[in-house]
């Protein structure tokens, strides 16, 4: 039976791709990258994309940390 942090850190991967994909999808729509005005272009975190993008991250390497559990295996006996 497999252990429940690797199960909740392989749930947090997948949605942290998920939630990257859409942040990229947003970053790619956003006046960070397009030049609706011209000479006028905006910073991730002035479109309000930089923050979505961390979150994701935050998350993907948070699933990761417990998927590998390695920091939470404590079986000594």
């Amino acid at each position: 039976m497999p252990k429940m942090t690797k199960v909740f850190g392989a749930i947090l991967c997948v949605l942290g791709t998920v939630y990257l994909i859409v942040s990229t999808f947003l970053y790619l729509n956003s006046s960070a990258y397009l030049d609706y005005n011209t000479g006028k272009l905006q910073t991730m975190s002035q479109a309000g994309v930089f923050y979505y993008a961390m979150f994701a991250f935050i998350i993907f390497a948070f699933g990761v940390l417990l998927a590998k559990d390695k920091v939470l295996n404590n079986d000594h006996h």
